[in-house]
């Protein structure tokens, strides 16, 4: 139940991308997200994303929706003239658990908007470390109940619904997943987490650590360790299948997915092996390497041909599954 694409085709390895790479030298020689004092890093992480891109004829609208622990805000996505009710794309952002908003991820809702006609709607969950696991994972499935629930009064269809989420936000796509199938919940059409968080336990353990742990490109091993400790400061917590989903006792009855990788990445192994734990559990799934690309790409705005390639391939992906 596995298929496996590479980015770009024929060319499963290749040295860091130039542009990325200044990047990743440029952070490395500033002080590090974990020096720095929170409310600095967050404002930081959004501004590096920022201005908002306009102009691209997508509709928006914010507005709040109904969580376990008061409104959480959220943002709406359209292409103008689009027919509804409108399948629905859940969106949630990256980010560490701790970093990042509706704006420092408005580009990758947009790219999606852009592409189909669906609604997507982005969720703005609450952040460590003022609002540690499971607090993250509990507003990522309120999201999916309102959409299931409410998404007609928002333009949409709950009877098509489909999920996405990068880094963090993967982690919260899969996590969303479970919970769905474990408590009789919403029907997903199929999910798109990009180079998915996927286990908390072995932070710094395999090839992929070994090789870009140091931060040679971009996000580190040290990174990494500073989110969790935010994230789940509960260590007997860390193994649970909602905060480390490769741990996950089963994948089966899943739905479909579509996993895209970065090749310099330190969390491209634990993605791999989510993927192929899928699969072999009977789900399908397609897995994306892009090679040359590292952690965060699919939210830069520098004109990669990756990542253009890589909404190209999601974008038609998910709509098949949604009755596009």
């Amino acid at each position: 139940m596995l298929e496996e694409i590479i980015i770009p085709e024929g060319k499963p390895a290749r040295p860091l991308d130039p542009t990325l790479a200044a990047l990743a030298a440029a952070r490395a020689s500033q002080p590090q997200v974990f020096e720095r004092p929170l409310d600095e890093a967050r404002r930081l992480f959004i501004e590096a994303r920022l201005p908002l891109r306009t102009g691209d004829g997508i509709l928006t609208e914010d507005r709040t929706i109904p969580g376990p622990a008061g409104p959480i805000p959220v943002r709406l996505y359209r292409r103008p003239g689009a027919e509804r009710p409108l399948p629905i794309l859940v969106y949630f952002h990256g980010g560490g658990f701790v970093l990042g908003n509706l704006d420092s991820h408005d580009i990758v809702c947009r790219r999606f908007a852009a592409r189909a006609d669906w609604l997507v709607l982005s969720v703005d969950y609450r952040l460590a470390p003022e609002y540690p696991y499971p607090a993250p994972v509990d507003d990522a499935y309120a999201g999916l109940l309102f959409a299931a629930n409410s998404g007609e009064t928002i333009g949409g269809d709950p009877a098509r619904i489909a999920l996405a989420g990068d880094s963090a936000g993967g982690m919260l796509v899969l996590a969303t997943a479970l919970r769905a199938r474990d408590e009789d919940g919403p029907a997903i059409a199929g999910m798109v987490p990009f180079y998915p968080m996927a286990d908390l336990i072995d932070i710094g353990v395999g090839n992929s650590y070994r090789a870009f742990g140091s931060g040679i490109a971009g996000l580190s091993t040290r990174d990494i360790d500073w989110f969790v400790d935010c994230y789940v400061p509960d260590r007997s917590r860390r193994g649970e299948a909602l905060a480390s989903p490769v741990r996950a006792e089963s994948f089966a009855g899943l739905p479909p997915a579509l996993v895209v990788l970065a090749e310099h990445d330190v969390l491209y192994d634990e993605g791999r092996s989510v993927a192929l734990r899928m699969s072999e559990a009977g789900v399908p799934v397609l897995l994306v390497h892009v090679s040359g690309v590292n952690h965060g790409f699919v939210s830069l705005d520098i004109g990669l041909p990756e990542e253009a390639a890589v909404f190209n391939l999601a974008a038609p992906w998910l709509a098949r599954r949604l009755g596009l």
